[in-house]
Order: structure tokens, then sequence, then C-alpha cells
């Protein structure tokens, strides 16, 4: 069970106007406001991530920002130096599609779906570039 906190109604506006509307929650808006969480934990040992191959390559750059526009509403993501991404709510995932899923509650095709915010080219591709 998790833990109930009560705030007065200055914190709770306070937290609303710093809300992304049907995205965020009270805990991922102070993670996101404290900097709770945001440096992304390294990868296991011997673990990477999914798109580490086109970190390699070149294709994409850590620390680069990745979204997915679903149904208008834009999601952000970050490429770690391990090929996993990390989520505004500093979820880290090891595979675009394990990200989109979270984000979404179903089966999500991530690699189809993520793109380059710099291009608006998307993972799938990337992937077909290598």
């Amino acid at each position: 069970m998790m833990p109930t906190i009560r705030v007065d109604d200055d914190v709770y506006d306070w937290l609303q106007r710093r809300a992304k509307p049907f995205v965020d929650t009270p805990n991922s808006v102070l993670r996101r406001e404290l900097k709770i969480g945001a440096v992304a934990a390294p990868a296991p040992l011997g673990r990477t991530g999914e798109l580490s191959a086109l970190v390699q390559a070149g294709l994409l750059h850590a620390g680069e920002e990745l979204i997915w526009k679903r149904r208008g509403v834009t999601h952000h993501a970050v490429v770690t130096s391990e090929g996993t991404l990390e989520l505004e709510d500093a979820r880290i995932f090891e595979s675009p599609s394990g990200a989109a899923r979270a984000l979404a509650g179903y089966e999500v095709n991530g690699w189809r779906n993520w793109a380059r915010l710099r291009d608006g080219v998307r993972l799938a591709s990337l992937r077909d570039q290598m």
C-alpha cells in the first residue's frame, strides 16, 4: 500500500499548474519539480537497452529526446547512454515498446510510435537504416 499525504489548497493549486493534463499525477509532478530520480540509473551489468545499437551507430545520441504523439497528448522520453528510454517521470525502460506500454496501459509497438524530436524520424525507420 502506498502512503497517503494531505496537502492544503495552495499546494494542490501549485501541483495543478505544473501538471500536464491527462499525463501527470501529483507524484510525477513532484518527481519532475524536485528532480527525484531524474538521473538515470545505469543499466545492470552486461545489460543494455534495445536502442544501444542505434546509439553506437550514431543514429541516436545519449540525451536525445524522443516524442510520441498519442490522442492529443505528446509524450517525451530521453535516450540514455545505455540505450534505454527515460520517461518524464524518471521511469526507465529497456525497450521503446515497454515505455509505450507503460504510458498507454496496453501493448503498443514503440518502434513505430516513438520518433526523434529533432526531425520526426520514427525509431523503426532508424532501425531499418542499420
